[in-house]
């Protein structure tokens, strides 16, 4: 079981923090399509890595705790829903093209998910 939770986490991690590259001009023209979403959105860099903050933070702790009562259903289920919204994070990444090319948001990115990378270290996986 910790096998396939480490094998999780890991693609979680690396698909996160793989994602900042450039992106195709497909992908800018889609970007700029979705400028008018509907409210409640994520509309730009720092709205979006301010969320995205929040959720590292949950997702550490859940983690953590996760590992310290593998036993708890409540945080299994808690914890696979984060790895699914870890998916979802990289795909809003990836959409905010102007974000992933800008240096300044880059390393902010970069270094959340490095918070995230330390934290398993911490635990051992």
């Amino acid at each position: 079981m910790k096998r396939l939770v480490y094998l999780f986490v890991i693609l979680g991690v690396t698909t996160l923090y793989s994602c900042g590259g450039s992106g195709s001009e497909k992908v800018k023209e889609t970007n700029e399509e979705k400028t008018e979403e509907k409210s409640g959105t994520i509309n730009d860099c720092d709205d979006f890595l301010a969320h995205y903050e929040e959720w590292v933070d949950e997702y550490i702790e859940v983690i953590d705790s996760y590992f310290k009562n593998p036993a708890d259903q409540t945080l299994s289920t808690r914890y696979l829903e984060l790895m699914q919204e870890a998916m979802e994070w990289s795909t809003k990444w990836i959409a905010l093209v102007e974000c992933a090319d800008d240096d300044e948001y880059k390393q902010r990115f970069e270094d959340l998910a490095k918070k995230i990378e330390t934290k398993i270290q911490e635990i051992g996986l």
